[in-house]
């Protein structure tokens, strides 16, 4: 017999470890269980040996924040505890021997009974998941006098056939709870795992959201922890279970190193946020007081030079001659470049403190500008008021005079005063003499309307009077100068009318009376004997069209304007002829009165005052943080158990007839029984080997069965 050790999971606090346990076993193959006469006894058939599991004694540390990397270190209080599967089966309780002096219904109920129980733990097996097959009956003849040894050497090996049944059963059933057992551990610690590493993770995510959303730049990496896992490949029962509880070890020592490094980064990023926050908080605490003074300052300082401008305007409208220079004030601030939280503050409020004190500084001297600038503007107004209360005298008098003249003057310019004149000039052949005759105008100033009267003489009297009635049309235009040009545009015939005074007593009574117009075209003409009084409609224009232009005191010349012939016995020739003359008088020029000396206009200069701004703080540089999140790989799979395989086989059991007659036994009679283990039956020793050998090729080569599971 020899040691093995086999491990066991038990708690300690959170975390399995793994303890050695010493058990007893005997070398069989891992998969396969093989019987055989001559190695194995009813003793040592009891235990089956586990393949040892080599205990690394190093520990493993994973650390979150460096990748694929992994020591063999595995801490002991945080170690997975592995748990016992057992593989040793029941004594078989198929006996070995039939006892002495047994008969042949004896020994043949006595093996039919053992396979009995052999086939129910065969069925168990192959429910278990054995591979049970099943080899060749072996026929044994029994007779009086071999029945106990035969039956001793059946039952032998059917223990031995039950007891290998028994072991491949209890290591089916080892290794499928090894596996079963593996499988749920990993599953519910990688559950777990991930659980916490998914718990811290979004701890941290929350805190990278946070930190981000408050300005801070986070460069987020992935770290891969690669625990040195046990290949757990080929594995079966504590093998399986150890090398299980090994990588549970790791990947949680992994998940717990992840976890902090994760929850150190979460907390870490949350005070370089909070302290991130704070200065940001004093950076916009510093900035608003400086606003907040600066507007106020400005404020100040811009209603100040707004009453100084106001009064500066009303100076200059005054007459003053004001000029305004510019004074800029820089208070020797403190340099807040760098400076955070309360340094910012203090520095911020030794600035504001200079900041305020030259505002007021300013103000103050703008407000004294402004009061003497209002009491000098008030003197000169008053030498200005006197000055135009004795200007405003001269002025009257010498716009009086202006007035006047400059009415007089457009009067002149623009004058159409005139006086107009008509004349009627005749050629008679009897200017004198009985026959005589004449012939006048008149004309109407206003209207241009003109009368043309002449004479009828017979010789005797004066028979008669004509008269003929017109206007003469005209436009006069000023000029602008005194000057005027006139028009003399057309002359309009309204009628003729004849009054008789007495009778013609001359021989010749054809009167004629012809008028024309300048170029010769008759307009009118009457023919009668003068006896009778009568009156003619004429209602004819004709064009004249003539333009003089004449200066004042100046007459136009004569203008022609109708041709007139009164035919009888002496015919009267005649023209109409108008002028007219301009009558506009220039005006003289007025003597002007002296104007007052007028005060002159004081100077002055007042001052804006500029207070130069404090600075603003310099914003906090903004923190570029790294954090990683961790990720554990995932241990390897339990491999899924082979089934155990195992060979049974059976005996038909032949009872031999009572014989009256003793006879030796046939050597081949004997040879055909199952072969007995000592030395002296060589024979039969070759045959149990030879049949030992096919039970193990059976066994190899077997047919899986699978069936209940055996409790």
């Amino acid at each position: 017999m020899q040691n093995s050790k086999t491990y066991k999971l038990y708690k300690s606090g959170k975390l399995w470890v793994v303890g050695a346990v010493a058990v007893a076993g005997v070398a069989v193959s891992a998969n396969t269980t093989q019987v055989s006469a001559d190695t194995v006894s009813n003793a040592d058939s009891q235990a089956v040996k586990t393949t040892d599991a080599t205990q690394n004694d190093k520990q493993v540390q994973l650390t979150a924040s460096s990748t694929d990397t992994t020591t063999d270190k595995v801490t002991t209080d945080d170690a997975t505890k592995s748990a016992t599967v057992s593989s040793t089966a029941e004594k078989s309780t198929v006996p070995t021997t039939a006892g002495t002096s047994v008969t042949q219904d004896q020994a043949k109920d006595a093996v039919d009974k053992a396979q009995d129980t052999v086939t129910d733990d065969a069925k168990t097996a192959s429910d278990a998941g054995v591979d049970v097959t099943t080899g060749k009956t072996t026929d044994v003849t029994i007779n009086d006098e071999n029945a106990s040894s035969k039956t001793d050497e059946v039952l032998s090996d059917l223990n031995k056939q039950d007891q290998a049944v028994k072991d491949a059963t209890a290591k089916q059933q080892a290794n499928d709870q090894a596996y079963q057992t593996a499988t749920t551990e990993k599953t519910d610690a990688t559950k777990q795992g991930q659980a916490d590493l998914d718990n811290a993770t979004s701890d941290l995510d929350k805190q990278v959201d946070t930190s981000e959303k408050a300005g801070i730049t986070v460069n987020v990496e992935v770290a891969q922890s690669s625990p040195e896992y046990k290949d757990s490949s080929g594995l079966e029962g504590q093998n399986l279970l150890d090398a299980m509880a090994y990588n549970i070890t790791l990947y949680k020592q992994g998940i717990a190193d992840g976890v902090a490094s994760e929850k150190d980064d979460t907390e870490t990023l949350a005070k370089l946020t909070a302290e991130y926050q704070q200065k940001q908080a004093d950076y916009a605490k510093a900035n608003a007081d400086r606003d907040e003074a600066v507007e106020k300052g400005q404020s100040d300082l811009n209603n100040a030079t707004s009453d100084l401008d106001n009064q500066v305007e009303t100076s200059k409208n005054a007459g003053l001659d004001v000029s305004v220079e510019v004074s800029k004030v820089s208070p020797k601030y403190k340099d807040l470049t760098g400076l955070e939280a309360q340094d910012l503050l203090d520095a911020m409020s030794y600035n504001l403190d200079l900041y305020n004190k030259a505002v007021a500084s300013g103000v103050a001297s703008e407000k004294a500008y402004t009061e003497a600038l209002v009491k000098l503007t008030a003197e000169y107004q008053k030498q200005v008021a006197d000055y135009e209360a004795q200007k405003a005298a001269v002025d009257k008098a010498n716009a009086d005079k202006k007035a006047a003249y400059e009415k007089a003057l457009e009067d002149y310019m623009n004058g159409t005063n005139h006086t107009t004149s008509m004349t009627a000039q005749t050629q008679t052949d009897a200017s004198s003499g009985q026959y005589q005759t004449f012939m006048n105008a008149t004309v109407d100033q206003t209207k241009g309307e003109f009368t043309l009267d002449h004479d009828m003489n017979d010789g005797v009297h004066i028979i008669g009077h004509g008269v003929l009635k017109g206007k003469v049309n005209w436009k006069i235009v000023s000029n602008g100068d005194g000057t005027e040009t006139v028009t003399i545009s057309s002359i309009e015939l309204y009628s003729y009318t004849y009054t008789n005074a007495y009778q013609n007593q001359a021989v010749n009574q054809n009167i004629n009376f012809h008028v024309y117009d300048n170029d010769g075209n008759e307009l009118f003409s009457v023919y009668h004997n003068g006896n009778t009084t009568f009156s003619k409609t004429i209602n004819k224009t004709a064009q004249i069209n003539k333009t003089f232009k004449i200066s004042p005191n100046e007459t136009s010349p004569l203008a022609q304007v109708l041709v007139v012939d009164d035919n009888w016995i002496w015919n009267t020739h005649g023209q109409v002829s108008t002028q007219i003359k301009n009558t506009n008088v220039a005006p003289k020029v007025p003597t002007y009165e002296q104007d007052p000396v007028k005060p002159t206009a004081p100077k002055a200069t007042v001052h804006h005052v500029q207070v130069v701004a404090l600075a603003k703080g310099q914003e906090p540089a903004v923190p570029v943080a790294s954090v990683k999140k961790v990720t554990v790989a995932d241990m390897p799979n339990a491999d899924k158990p082979q089934p155990q395989k195992v060979e049974v086989h059976y005996y038909n059991i032949k009872k031999t007839p009572k014989v009256e007659k003793t006879e030796t036994p046939k050597a081949v009679e004997t040879a055909s029984i199952l072969p007995h283990t000592n030395a002296n039956e060589s024979h039969g020793g070759v045959l149990l080997s030879a049949m030992a050998g096919l039970a193990s090729l059976g066994l190899a080569f077997g047919i899986s069965k699978k069936g209940r599971k055996q409790n």
